[in-house]
């Protein structure tokens, strides 16, 4: 009953009316429609094959492009590595020159075994690209290691009292001289630096400050004594005010004072000592330039 009706609806030729002149829509009977089945299978399996091919072919042209469109792009791609790679190696030359014939020489440290920076014995890289990454990772834990001993190297350095606390010419250096007051023939324990009334004095090294005030029993005045950390104290005296006061930390170079005439003096100057290990010393030892 449903399949005569899906027939009748949509199953159905036209044939030409002469009467009036117009197509007349005629239902296909069963019996059409079975015959013009195997005509449509024909068709279509024709109309198919010939598309197979075509699509096939097509297909088949658009993957080869893509394929090697992708190819030139790795290509193109590996020789920008290969730059890259060749560029790095380079760099890392250079690095390797300069650790072997600046950094380690400058600390006192012998050049780095060839053995070691070829991968030395036991799980020694095997092949090119193994000794590359070996290599840089090597030159990386170098420079980390050289970084922190040229840090501790500095940091000694900037200990050092080798800077002159002020500008101006030596009245009076170290050693055996007549007193100004008495005429006595004595010891003088430092340098005596002409300077202007209230010039600044600066730290000739970095350190902790550990008196900043007036002098009561030594005749400075008022000074300034900073520890440097390492064996040595510097004393500057007979200033005319502080700039700092006990307990700071001062860097190399930073204004501790004043230039002035207090306690034991008889006119603007700088009295400036260097203590070695609780023992007074000529400063001018640790002074870069005379």
């Amino acid at each position: 009953m449903k399949l005569a009706w899906v027939m009748r609806r949509f199953l159905h030729r036209f044939e030409w009316d002469e009467q009036t002149l117009t197509f007349r829509r005629i239902p296909w009977s069963p019996w059409q429609t079975l015959k013009a089945i195997p005509r449509s299978l024909f068709w279509g399996m024709l109309v198919g094959g010939g598309l197979i091919p075509f699509t096939y072919s097509y297909w088949e042209s658009y993957f080869i492009e893509s394929v090697q469109t992708e190819v030139q792009a790795l290509h193109h791609e590996k020789r920008r590595l290969v730059a890259s790679i060749q560029s790095i190696e380079a760099h890392r030359a250079v690095l390797y020159e300069r650790v072997q014939k600046f950094y380690r020489p400058l600390l006192g440290l012998p050049p780095l075994p060839a053995s070691e920076w070829d991968g030395g014995m036991g799980g020694a890289p095997s092949t090119p690209e193994e000794l590359s990454l070996y290599r840089g990772h090597r030159l990386i834990s170098e420079y980390l290691s050289l970084q922190k001993q040229l840090a501790e190297v500095n940091g000694r350095l900037e200990r050092m009292p080798c800077l002159m606390p002020l500008q101006g010419r030596i009245l009076s250096g170290f050693g055996y001289r007549t007193d100004p007051f008495t005429g006595a023939w004595q010891m003088h324990t430092g340098l005596d630096i002409d300077a202007p009334y209230g010039a600044p004095v600066r730290a000739a090294a970095a350190g902790k400050v550990i008196f900043a005030g007036w002098d009561y029993g030594g005749g400075y005045g008022i000074q300034v004594e900073i520890d440097h950390l390492n064996g040595l104290v510097t004393k500057y005296a007979h200033l005319s005010r502080l700039a700092v006061k006990e307990g700071d930390t001062v860097m190399r170079g930073q204004t501790i004072g004043y230039v002035g005439s207090t306690g034991y003096s008889t006119g603007a100057h700088l009295h400036y000592e260097v203590i070695e290990r609780g023992v007074k010393v000529n400063p001018q030892k640790y002074l870069l330039l005379p």
